[in-house]
């Protein structure tokens, strides 16, 4: 069985297709469905978690972070 799918605008109530010569002379069976609102596959909207401890931060801290790691670390060994 071939099937076309063919998405037309519909203007005054009227839509015209071209069938193929392999389909003259025989029944054929038409079912018109609503096309979806957007043609073109669309991409999954991608989440990020990006910004959103920004509520939490702490404005006076943020120069001490690049060195925030070695610090913490010296002082827990610094005893041994």
């Amino acid at each position: 069985m071939e099937a076309i799918r063919n998405i037309q605008t519909v203007t005054n109530g009227e839509i015209h297709l071209q069938l193929p010569q392999q389909f003259w002379g025989q029944e054929v069976e038409i079912i018109v469905l609503p096309a979806p609102r957007s043609t073109a596959p669309s991409s999954p909207h991608k989440r990020s978690l990006r910004g959103s401890l920004k509520l939490y931060a702490r404005p006076e801290l943020i120069a001490t972070e690049q060195d925030a790691w070695q610090a913490a670390a010296g002082e827990k060994h610094e005893s041994r």
